[in-house]
């Protein structure tokens, strides 16, 4: 939630919390412990109660009960795969009510989001990064920027290859 609050605070138009660890995305051997949907409720329902303009995109979901879960999120990139599964299923009102988190309310009265502020205070933002998810953050975080930068690469080298011929 660090990250979601610091770009709140920042003014992000969108975060993208993942739902799945990317490694998951690319690689269907990987078991990464199962999806973490509650960060997406989490962080709307902050923004929503805090009234900050930031909105939640959730992005590597995995299949048609996390979309499903995940209805009522602002947004959701879904993979090319998994579209055309959700396009081909039955959605029935009845599954999004049972399935959806975001259709069981607001959070009652006592149970309000903590407010936190990250944005004057880098020591406390850095201390609750390395600490959130059993220290697990920091080091999502380098596996994912190093999987983009080889995407990175290799888009580049592609398109060397393409200006050569």
């Amino acid at each position: 939630m660090e990250q979601a609050i610091l770009a709140g605070e920042c003014g992000c138009m969108y975060i993208s919390p993942f739902v799945h660890e990317l490694k998951a995305v690319f690689d269907e051997t990987y078991d990464d412990g199962g999806a973490n949907l509650a960060i997406c409720l989490e962080a709307q329902q902050y923004y929503e109660h805090y009234s900050y303009s930031t909105r939640v995109k959730a992005a590597a979901l995995l299949s048609v009960a996390e979309a499903k879960g995940l209805a009522g999120v602002a947004a959701i990139t879904i993979p090319p795969d998994l579209l055309r599964t959700l396009a081909s299923t039955e959605v029935l009102g009845q599954d999004i009510d049972e399935l959806s988190l975001f259709t069981k309310g607001k959070p009652s009265k006592g149970n309000e989001p903590v407010r936190s502020t990250y944005v004057d205070d880098e020591t406390s933002w850095r201390e609750a990064f390395s600490e959130a998810y059993y220290g697990k953050g920091s080091r999502l975080t380098g596996e994912a920027v190093d999987a983009f930068k080889e995407f990175q690469i290799k888009a580049e080298q592609l398109m060397l290859e393409k200006e050569k011929r």
